[in-house]
């Protein structure tokens, strides 16, 4: 336990300690903020479920397990839950608790075993959420009696088959669906679906979900979701607040743990009295989210709405904003005055200045079109060409997944549904999740190629695909991309979004180099299936996972073997029959070639993935599922893929070590 008087002992509840292959992870962005600002402050950290609850002696405990930072840890301190390690567990009375952070998607209903020992955290310190204002946001039918008055969709609660037919007769058929919930979740899109009225086998198909959640809604079906919803956020009634969520491709639910796009958004007046309105029917809630249509129809309050949208669109920190007020309660710390303020420097975030120096004269905003969408944002360089600081070990380039053509460029390319297989697509969304800092090119490949040489290459060494010029892109008919030429001047300030990337590049290496000792840089890509343009492998299908390495070359054999290895036992698991090749047909692009020294301790693997293990491919012929993600397909690669990244920093640092 804390000894420190300035220190409290902190624990989260949730029904597992991680819901992915790290550690420690809540799968939750708002709740892993929390937890990484508990840590990076030195608090004490404990994890328990409903089910580790006991009583000794007539005092309630909990069997917890014991987390911490490693000592010389050093991260991001909204992202140090990436470092959090198990490092004991022991029974922890609740009474000794002073914050418990109660996300209870191990809690249903007011039946839930052991309720009222964790009612004893209430007693002795804070619960957030306590349990009325769990039991109230997990019941998604409260809504409907709560705020009776406030726009919804049609909503119907049932516990049995009769009582499911009564209520279809009363839904509103909009376009052939309806929806069906769980009555009791919390959240991230889990337990909701979307059914045919049409279905020859509806009534089996409820008669299941009842079997499965005991307690059903069915609610009316809102075809402008299709637009995608509104998202207010709350913290002690303060309207922090809106954003945009638009569904992934091929996906109808809005969740961000689905693959949704989130961004900024003002709410109209109306919109945003009523959210003010179903915020203050839930008078228990300090930490919420009113989930909605443009049209004002709420469609879920939920309680620890995520934090990553808020930080990335507004510089809003969920993670140091609730614990710098929790801190106020029981330390008696004065509050921060606003919530909009950008996260509190923990550790040394001035170790990246250098870097960020890089964006210094690209200020100038700029309006860009997407290509997928077909919409317009006015965005900056950094934007453009994002660096994302993860954990350090190692540095991940991403430089053809953008989808983003300045606008001013729209009539120098022919641009229609066959411009996006010019287009890592999704790639991003892939290889994001495994970390490292990261180097991502938000524009389209075919605008700027940041995979090769700055003035092309006439070498006979390089291959044709890798020889033109950042700006004279060939399609994969072979054709030049450009069909209007740049002027001189249109030409230099293009470039000038080439050579930021690859100055944050050199820069990260040279960072990584001074400071460890060596640099490890992933050059992340995806391909289609079959080899498609100027490819010595045209109409040829390929292996789903392709290193690329110069022949063994690019890296230390230990690096290269520790990465290749890890992918092999990887993929083994999952019987998806997925092959894996070394640098055939792609052995390294223009980065591999140009970063990777490793007599000069500069080690680089590119890595390809065929866009079907993870998607349907813009070539597939059935348009229904045309570029949507596979869900489950990609959860299993980038599980594969953070373990054969981490496997690689582990086999570096090894070697660097001897």
């Amino acid at each position: 336990m804390n000894q420190n008087p300035q220190l409290l002992n902190i624990a989260f509840e949730s029904g597992r300690l991680s819901y992915t292959s790290l550690e420690v992870d809540l799968y939750n962005s708002g709740l892993n903020q929390i937890l990484s600002v508990s840590a990076a402050r030195g608090h004490s950290l404990y994890h328990f479920s409903m089910e580790d609850l006991f009583l000794h002696e007539g005092t309630a405990h909990a069997k917890a397990s014991v987390l911490a930072l490693p000592e010389s840890w050093y991260s991001d301190p909204l992202q140090c839950y990436l470092l959090l390690k198990k490092i004991d567990e022991r029974p922890v009375a609740l009474s000794t608790i002073d914050l418990c952070f109660f996300r209870a998607d191990d809690v249903r209903d007011s039946s839930t075993p052991n309720l009222d020992l964790i009612k004893t955290i209430e007693e002795h310190g804070i619960l957030l959420e306590s349990v009325a204002a769990t039991l109230s946001t997990n019941d998604k039918y409260e809504i409907t009696r709560l705020a009776p008055g406030i726009p919804q969709p049609a909503t119907y609660a049932a516990d049995t088959l009769d009582g499911a037919r009564e209520a279809l007769k009363k839904l509103p058929n909009n376009e052939g669906y309806f929806v069906l919930k769980d009555r009791y979740g919390y959240g991230c899109g889990h337990g909701v679906h979307r059914v045919e009225f049409a279905d020859p086998e509806l009534f089996e198909v409820i008669n299941m979900y009842l079997s499965l959640y005991n307690h059903i809604i069915l609610q009316e079906f809102c075809p402008e979701v299709g637009r995608g919803d509104l998202v207010a956020t709350f913290f002690d009634g303060e309207f922090l607040t809106g954003m945009r969520r638009k569904a992934a491709p091929g996906e109808w639910k809005t969740n961000y743990s689905l693959g949704a796009t989130q961004l900024p958004h003002s709410l109209t007046p109306e919109q945003e009295q009523i959210a003010r309105a179903m915020q203050a029917s839930f008078p228990e809630s300090r930490l919420l989210s009113v989930d909605m249509l443009e049209t004002g129809k709420v469609l879920e309050v939920n309680a620890f709405p995520g934090g990553q949208g808020l930080l990335e669109l507004y510089g809003i920190s969920l993670g140091n904003m609730v614990m710098d007020r929790m801190e106020s309660e029981l330390l008696g710390k004065p509050k921060t005055a606003s919530a909009l303020l950008k996260p509190e420097i923990i550790w040394p975030l001035s170790q990246w200045d250098d870097i960020y120096e890089h964006y210094t004269g690209h200020a100038e905003r700029v309006e860009v079109l997407d290509v997928f969408s077909e919409e317009k944002y006015t965005l900056s360089a950094r934007d453009l060409i994002e660096f994302r600081p993860q954990n350090p070990d190692f540095i991940l380039s991403i430089p053809h997944s953008g989808v983003l053509l300045p606008a001013k460029y729209k009539d120098h390319f022919a641009l229609d549904s066959k411009s996006l297989l010019e287009i890592d697509l999704f790639s991003d969304i892939l290889f994001e999740a495994i970390g490292g800092l990261q180097v991502i090119s938000r524009l389209a490949p075919f605008f700027v190629d940041m995979n090769r040489n700055r003035d092309g290459s006439e070498s006979k060494k390089v291959p044709r695909h890798l020889a033109n010029s950042p700006t004279e892109y060939y399609t994969i008919k072979d054709k030049p991309a450009l069909q209007k030429e740049y002027s001189p001047l249109q030409e230099e300030n293009i470039m000038e979004y080439y050579d930021l990337y690859h100055d944050l590049l050199t820069s990260l290496i040279k960072k990584l180099k001074r400071e460890q000792g060596y640099a490890l840089l992933i050059d992340a890509h995806s391909m289609t299936s079959v080899g498609l343009g100027r490819v010595h492998d045209e109409g040829e299908e390929r292996d789903n996972i392709v290193v690329g390495t110069l022949d063994d070359t690019s890296a230390h054999p230990e690096i290269i073997s520790a990465f290749v290895n890890t992918l092999k036992q990887g993929i083994k698991p999952y019987g998806l029959g997925l092959t894996l090749a070394k640098d055939e047909p792609y052995a390294g692009g223009f980065i591999t070639r140009m970063h990777s020294d490793p007599d000069n301790d500069v080690h680089v693997i590119q890595i390809e993935v065929t866009m079907d293990t993870y998607m349907y491919e813009p070539v597939e012929t059935d348009k229904t599922k045309r570029y949507a993600l596979k869900q489950s397909r990609l959860r299993i690669a980038q599980d594969f893929l953070r373990k054969a990244a981490l496997a690689a920093c582990e086999a570096a640092r090894q070697i660097y070590l001897r």
